[in-house]
């Protein structure tokens, strides 16, 4: 069993260093969309690996990552852990209801705002990862998950799923999100139609990239929060 690494890049000095020359993915076939001319969505190019190369005989994990995105362990000593029955991630988030008494450092990350005490609506990253501010200088975020969470979203950095889920439910990424929301969009329709778990698996790994919050990133929210009759995303992005 292989496992196939998916990649559209813009910055192919980053993509290089991080993703294409990472020793820790050595053993796993790298596919690359240069996107330094067109800058195509990556919903279209993702849905293009799996047009080209999933069928009824595929048997490998494809992970979807971001250029910036690094694994600075072996993956496939991961991978071979996890259930072919799940989507998977580095970092989620988990919306938890009820009197909760909690460190104040756990709810504030991302926007999300708590006092030192109780809170009737808390929301937990799970996965420790290093977190960049468009760049190398990494802070900690995420909780350790000693063994893996279920969640209610995984972020876009990195998406780990099998081959034969894809086939089997005919997953596919919405080609009306173009740069974001995109994963969102993926786990919630997975849960919701397809009764998959969204998990969490701790790694060690870096993401350079913190993103923006702008205007197309607001109506992507939107976009899904129409698309399933929903107030707010499960996301480990305010929206």
């Amino acid at each position: 069993m292989s496992t196939k690494v998916i990649c559209v890049f813009n910055k192919p000095e980053i993509f290089n260093k991080v993703v294409k020359n990472n020793e820790n993915l050595k053993n796993c076939d790298i596919f690359c969309y240069d996107n330094t001319k067109d800058n195509v969505a990556i919903t279209e190019h993702y849905n293009d690996f799996i047009e080209k190369n999933i069928g009824v005989t595929s048997d490998f994990w494809c992970l979807f990552i971001h250029q910036d995105f690094g694994i600075m362990e072996d993956i496939n000593l991961i991978i071979r852990k996890l259930s072919k029955k799940h989507i998977y991630g580095p970092i989620g988030n988990k919306t938890y209801r009820g009197i909760f008494f909690g460190r104040k450092d756990r709810h504030k990350l991302w926007g999300i705002k708590s006092r030192f005490g109780i809170s009737f609506r808390s929301i937990i990253l799970w996965g420790k990862i290093l977190q960049g501010n468009n760049d190398d200088n990494f802070i900690t975020i995420g909780q350790k998950a000693f063994f893996s969470k279920t969640v209610d979203a995984i972020d876009c950095c990195c998406v780990m799923l099998h081959s034969t889920i894809i086939e089997k439910y005919k997953l596919r990424f919405d080609e009306n999100l173009n740069f974001h929301m995109y994963v969102e969009e993926l786990c919630y329709n997975a849960k919701k139609n397809y009764k998959i778990k969204i998990k969490v698996v701790q790694m060690k790994c870096f993401h350079m990239g913190r993103g923006s919050y702008g205007g197309e990133f607001i109506k992507s929210a939107q976009y899904l929060k129409d698309k399933f009759h929903i107030k707010r995303v499960p996301s480990t992005c305010p929206n």
